[in-house]
């Protein structure tokens, strides 16, 4: 993997780096454009993970902080980074807000990665930017969930910590300039750590070998570890978020405790297409290397260990082993992302150097890129297709997060489903009781999602109408349900220590005095009931004992209020 490398930019570098610039700003540009307009997107499954981001937004409005004052699932800079992007697009469709919310930090480190490797070609730097902006730019997942198409507003944070980890890869492979390594890793493993712990532990392999194999200095690892330590160091000692981060790691890791090795099968099974035309890959790399092709094989120059490791072979079977472990932790991402700046070491030589071998390296390197990027773009052109046909959710209280539409036969569908719901609350009390949901992808069907935010639309307006008679304005509110918008909706605080994002099943914490207390202490408490359902009931009865002093009434047909009495 031999690259030469220069110390100036020439006169053509100059005018390379002044056209990716350009290419750069441009891009940034339009997603800007886009989180300005009030655009409305079909809605998909598991749409209400974006709501959990909303949760966030809402109780950062209202001062409470992620980790301190109440319980995150992923690191706490996704929510301030979420909630700093509201603050400047207040109208923005969630699920291009949330998609982007990182490009105040992967667009300087993208600009810093140009201006290191266009010294060696523009070549080289454009084929790092473009697939760093189209897997920035569009919300998909590489896996479905759901035969019919719409945005992905589910793991969403799999995917900013799939973007940063590709970041990561880049700048081991290509960039050479200490003091810019050192600044591009000190912002993506601060970032990664503050983002998602498996994103974050699935890098430090790409770190460490990158460190033995002489591609990242002894300096510039040292000075990197003195700024992420220093930065974390400061951030404990004046807002006290660390601390508590890390027991909220811990306390999800012991939730959490599967066995790894069918979560790798799973992981495997699902990305067969990438992960065995990849595995495949190395393996051809490796002999074509034992069968002395130099381009195959390790540095001529460096350490023992680099002149065996540091070849094509070893870098696309280690990132592709650190992007299964990464999938084994989140299911249906784009971690793969990060297998590409170590393919395109390959396609940037005479493909002549790899032998007669060389043409099915080729043919593997587009089977490990070419399967995610066709469904992705697959993805966007059905959801882009079908848009103008759907149905636009009327929810003028939702502001922003009711900006979405749905298929007519999930509309009707919702409304008929509501009616049962309604009618036929024992029924799913009885399914429920068995621990089982009515449907195995309940939540990935559209008129689940589209039926939730329609009812909290109707929930909305009944809380102002309560508010209004009664003359009392609620102070806190709670909302016994995975997803908890209601602080953002309604400006007002949240119930304090609880989980955002709350799965029964990996991300409920134990009811602590603390937590019982501060439920007790909230004033409005919501149940939603279209349709009663185990995830539902299991939430609600963690939380029973903490509203022995609340009211029962009927806010609306979906929705029971668990009420506070009044102060005097």
């Amino acid at each position: 993997m031999n690259v030469d490398y220069s110390d100036y930019h020439g006169a053509s570098g100059r005018g390379a780096l002044i056209w990716l610039y350009s290419i750069l700003a441009a891009f940034v540009a339009v997603l800007l454009v886009l989180q300005v307009l009030p655009l409305v997107l079909p809605i998909g499954p598991m749409y209400w993970d974006v709501l959990v981001y909303y949760d966030a937004i809402g109780r950062i409005a209202q001062g409470q902080w992620p980790a301190i004052d109440f319980f995150v699932p992923v690191g706490p800079l996704e929510y301030f980074l979420a909630a700093f992007s509201d603050w400047l697009f207040a109208d923005a469709q969630p699920v291009l807000l949330t998609q982007w919310i990182w490009l105040p930090v992967t667009v300087p480190v993208m600009a810093l990665i140009l201006w290191d490797t266009v010294r060696r070609g523009s070549k080289v730097a454009l084929w790092l930017l473009v697939p760093w902006m189209l897997y920035t730019a569009l919300p998909f997942n590489v896996i479905d969930f759901y035969p019919y198409p719409g945005t992905d507003a589910f793991g969403i944070y799999n995917r900013h910590g799939a973007i940063l980890l590709y970041l990561v890869a880049a700048t081991v492979l290509f960039v050479r300039g200490p003091v810019i390594q050192t600044i591009i890793l000190s912002l993506l493993v601060l970032g990664l750590a503050f983002c998602k712990i498996t994103a974050f532990l699935a890098a430090g392999p790409i770190l460490l070998f990158g460190l033995i194999l002489g591609r990242i200095s002894l300096g510039t690892a040292i000075a990197t570890a003195l700024i992420c330590i220093g930065v974390t160091g400061i951030v404990e000692l004046s807002t006290g978020l660390v601390s508590p981060y890390v027991q909220d790691i811990i306390l999800l890791a012991s939730q959490n405790t599967g066995a790894l090795l069918p979560r790798f099968l799973t992981a495997a099974s699902q990305h067969f297409n990438v992960f065995g035309a990849g595995g495949i890959l190395a393996v051809v790399l490796l002999i074509t290397a034992l069968y002395g092709h130099k381009a195959a094989g390790g540095r001529e120059a460096g350490n023992r260990i680099a002149r065996v490791l540091d070849a094509d072979w070893f870098w696309v079977g280690l990132l592709l082993v650190c992007g299964l472990f990464y999938e084994t932790q989140n299911t249906g991402g784009q971690a793969f992302l990060m297998v590409w700046p170590a393919l395109l070491t390959i396609l940037l030589r005479p493909i002549g150097d790899y032998g007669r071998a060389g043409v099915a390296i080729l043919v593997l390197v587009g089977f490990t890129v070419l399967p995610n990027i066709s469904t992705m773009l697959h993805k966007a052109a059905r959801a882009a297709a079908v848009a103008p046909g759907y149905i636009e959710l009327d929810a003028p209280d939702l502001g922003p997060i009711g900006r979405v539409s749905a298929k007519d036969v999930f509309v009707e569908q919702a409304e008929r489903m509501r009616g049962i719901y309604i009618d036929r609350r024992d029924t799913y009390g009885a399914i429920a009781e068995t621990e089982a949901l009515p449907s195995f992808i309940m939540f990935s069907d559209p008129d689940y999602q589209y039926l939730l935010l329609r009812e909290i639309q109707a929930a909305t307006v009944a809380i102002k109408a309560l508010e209004a008679e009664s003359g009392r304005k609620f102070e806190r509110v709670f909302n016994l349900d995975f997803a908890n918008p209601f602080p953002y909706i309604l400006n007002m605080k949240g119930a304090d220590h609880v989980a955002i994002g709350a799965d029964p099943s990996r991300a409920l914490p134990e009811l602590d005095a603390r937590t019982r207390e501060a439920v007790a202490r909230t004033d409005l408490v919501l149940a939603p009931t279209c349709p009663y359902h185990h995830a539902r009931k299991q939430l609600f009865e963690h939380y029973a004992s903490a509203l022995s002093a609340h009211t029962k009434v009927t806010l609306t047909p979906c929705f029971d209020a668990y009420l506070l009495p009044a102060a005097p």
